[in-house]
């Protein structure tokens, strides 16, 4: 069994990334200093790409920490390469194999210590209410029921949304200095209303391929002096672009437009389109994006989603821009020249 390789399962996403965090300080104490980061989705591991990252020693770090995420993809030759791995791992890497699945292949499972391998469940509705109430307590702030009730409709299940609502939030309230509990109307005027621009008021104009307004909403999004909000940002847009890919994969297989919007899923779980605006916005993504387009830019927001959290706010902007240029008019293909600011 390999002591070098973690396997981090199931759908909820917000512990997994800080145990994710927790490995890499763990592996920084370990070996004196900064490691190499790299993250593999597993259409992009075909040609052994994950392998030779595993297996290639760094010139500029003693370690190197490689992610698989969506594992649950894996086809079964990969599976086994991935197995072969396993059992004549280097000492020089860590492999981390992440799934929204709670079981992947017992070839991989097998070769994997337990204590290595976790399982993160959603929360159900009365955690969220507890989890909710407990974040605001610790920071010195009450909320009613109809507050929290109104926040879990606002966001998804899962931590890592519940955390960055609730820390803007707490933020705005702050500021405010308010000393009352927060309140249903106050969720809907701090939260509901802040986010106006978001992810999800970008993505339509990065589907009609409007790079200049896209780069206006961006500033607007980073303006907002959230320091999450970049973070927010890229998860937002990595969502879309998955449920993007269901519906252009659905289409590729021969499935007609329609019948692609109630099939929709993001990672195994079901989102039908259904409001006639948004079918309109996935419509110009599906003309502007074919199947291999949508995979580069998957990667491209997976190489942003690190970049953005390792990098300092000074050059959170420029990842961004890069990011939605490399979008809107390289179809996800990586930056040839770092100039391009000049031609928009």
């Amino acid at each position: 069994m390999s002591e070098r390789a973690y396997l981090l399962l199931g759908p909820e996403t917000g512990t997994k990334e800080q145990v994710l965090k927790d490995i890499r300080d763990k592996l920084k104490e370990a070996h004196g200093g900064e490691i190499e980061l790299s993250r593999f989705y597993p259409f992009e591991t075909e040609n052994g790409e994950i392998l030779s990252a595993l297996n290639n020693n760094s010139l500029f770090s003693e370690h190197r920490m490689v992610i698989l995420s969506q594992a649950e993809q894996l086809g079964s030759a990969m599976v086994d390469s991935i197995a072969n791995y396993l059992a004549h791992p280097v000492e020089t890497a860590t492999l981390i194999i992440i799934s929204s699945e709670l079981y992947l292949s017992q070839k991989i499972m097998k070769a994997i210590p337990k204590r290595n391998i976790q399982t993160f469940y959603d929360l159900l509705e009365n955690q969220k209410s507890d989890w909710i109430r407990n974040f605001f307590r610790k920071l010195g702030i009450s909320i009613t029921a109809d507050g929290i009730d109104l926040l879990i409709d606002l966001t998804e299940d899962n931590t890592q949304e519940l955390r960055l609502i609730c820390n803007q939030l707490a933020i705005f309230w702050q500021i405010d200095k308010r000393s009352r509990p927060i309140e249903e109307e106050d969720v809907e005027t701090y939260i509901y209303h802040s986010r106006q621009e978001d992810a999800f008021t970008l993505f339509p104009l990065i589907a009609r391929g409007d790079l200049k307004q896209s780069m206006q909403s961006l500033h607007s999004i980073l303006g907002s002096g959230d320091s999450q909000s970049s973070i927010l940002l890229v998860n937002g847009l990595l969502w879309q672009f998955r449920r993007l890919y269901s519906l252009q994969e659905f289409i590729f297989q021969g499935g007609n437009e329609s019948e692609a919007y109630l099939q929709a899923h993001v990672q195994g779980k079901s989102s039908p389109i259904k409001k006639p605006k948004d079918k309109t916005t996935y419509r110009n993504a599906l003309q502007r994006f074919d199947l291999e387009s949508i995979r580069r830019i998957i990667i491209a927001l997976g190489e942003a989603d690190l970049e953005v959290k390792e990098s300092g706010s000074e050059l959170t902007d420029l990842v961004l821009e890069r990011l939605l240029y490399r979008i809107i008019k390289c179809q996800g293909k990586p930056l040839n020249k770092a100039s391009f600011a000049s031609l928009i």
